[in-house]
């Protein structure tokens, strides 16, 4: 049943926002079971909602012209105008000047490079030994990032500019998104210090990749190369700031994704031997005694059904939000000008309407015939709309090829006894990070 005319929500807001405050993901599911399909949070004039519907959620994501998407404003500071914080027409202009550089052939020709630098990442591995995966693949993201879409090695690049990018996220933290406001802005805080250094660190160093290609030239069919041979043209419109907007947007956002996803696969196919066993069988028959490429994709079916349903049941993306730029009705009630819209594929990826047994981990409700059977916007961990992610086939991939690359010859164990706790960024993190131990498969 869809949502009535005037969504009910909690009687005491202000006891409401600290609830979410402290515990956000617990929050937001209490809520979504407790007042249904749409929820309403009000605090003086301000109004939050969260829809938690596939049709609400559809037409909140198509509503472009209505509900515009909210970017945090540190984060707004350091991507300037890229893909993500753009608006309107000039974010169609950018994805329309971006698109051919992500279709289906182009990703698919990428594959070679992306299992080459996930397979030289694996060369330093050691059996026995106990790593970091939330590390391992945020480095091995940023390293494939690099190389497929701005063709640099980032691996000889020092280890300030990597830091630099950790920093920064760090201010995606959800609690450091709930108290960022223009005024603590101004204050001279350690962190603010800290944030201010490592955006001028990451600025001198993608302004330094401009100037080598376009020195160096700019013939290649990579992102960078491309983007420096239309500002030569005088094409696009694009300058020098466009293209450090999109690195910038590319590099900070864009391994961000496919890195947590895959850090939860590992988790868990770790908690889940009779899956990992599955995947192992297949990657072996498909794969035999070689690297996987791009055109394996299509045949590493149970593959992808792990990596599907690892990110249901932690989505990387784990909250949307836009904000309501004039008044706008949804479903019959009426969202005023200025109200914030809320759309969590957690809570939604574990709605058991759509998802029986939604703490289970079960690769099979992707099969095509389970997938048909559900409404399309229970599942939506890339968005929807002009605004869906358009590196989605792109992190598809990647996810993909990792999995098998590194499931040929390896398993990853968690170190017994770990705590496990959701940590809300920007991207939906564990808090104390995910040590496992590296075993060669026999």
């Amino acid at each position: 049943m869809l949502a009535p005319p005037k969504p009910s929500g909690p009687r005491n807001s202000w006891l409401a926002y600290a609830a979410l405050y402290c515990d956000p993901l617990g929050y937001l599911t209490r809520a979504a079971r407790k007042h249904g399909d749409a929820v309403h949070l009000k605090i003086g004039r301000k109004s939050d909602f969260l829809l938690n519907h596939p049709d609400l959620v559809r037409a909140a994501l198509l509503d472009q012209e209505n509900l515009r998407r909210c970017v945090n404003r540190p984060l707004r500071r350091v991507l300037g105008t890229g893909l993500l914080t753009c608006r309107s027409e000039q974010h169609r202009k950018q994805r329309a000047l971006l698109q051919p550089m992500f279709t289906r052939e182009r990703i698919v020709a990428l594959g070679d490079v992306m299992v080459g630098q996930i397979a030289h990442w694996a060369d330093g591995w050691r059996i026995g030994a106990f790593v970091d995966m939330a590390e391992e693949m945020t480095g091995l993201s940023i390293s494939i990032i690099a190389k497929t879409l701005f063709n640099v090695d980032f691996s000889s690049k020092p280890p300030e500019s990597r830091d630099a990018l950790v920093t920064i996220l760090q201010a995606t933290r959800f609690k450091n998104l709930a108290l960022t406001s223009k005024q603590i802005e101004k204050l001279s805080l350690p962190f603010h210090r800290r944030f201010a250094r490592a955006a001028e660190k990451l600025d001198a160093e993608i302004r330094a990749m401009i100037a080598e290609r376009r020195k160096d030239g700019c013939e290649g069919p990579d992102l960078l190369s491309t983007m420096v041979r239309l500002q030569k043209q005088s094409r696009g419109g694009v300058t020098e700031q466009n293209i450090r907007d999109q690195i910038v947007t590319f590099f900070s956002v864009g391994h961000e994704t496919t890195a947590i996803g895959l850090m939860w696969t590992w988790y868990l196919l770790s908690e889940n031997p009779a899956v990992a066993a599955k995947l192992y069988r297949e990657v072996d028959h498909v794969l035999s005694d070689r690297l996987p490429s791009g055109q394996d994709c299509e045949r590493l079916r149970y593959t992808r059904m792990v990596f599907a349903e690892s990110m249901r049941l932690y989505p990387p993306i784990w909250l949307m939000t836009r904000r309501a730029v004039r008044d706008t009705k949804i479903n019959g009630f009426t969202i005023r000008s200025g109200s914030y819209v809320h759309l969590s594929p957690f809570v939604m990826h574990r709605d058991p309407r759509y998802f029986p047994e939604p703490e289970r981990f079960d690769p099979e409700r992707w099969t095509p015939e389970a997938v048909a059977a559900r409404p399309k916007f229970s599942y939506f961990p890339f968005g929807g709309g002009s605004l869906q992610c358009i590196g989605e086939s792109f992190a598809w991939m990647q996810g993909m090829l990792t999995i098998a690359t590194l499931a040929r010859r390896w398993q990853m164990r968690l170190v017994p006894g770990h705590r496990i706790e959701l940590d809300p960024h920007i991207t939906l993190r564990s808090r104390y990070g995910m040590p496992m131990k590296l075993e060669r498969r026999n």
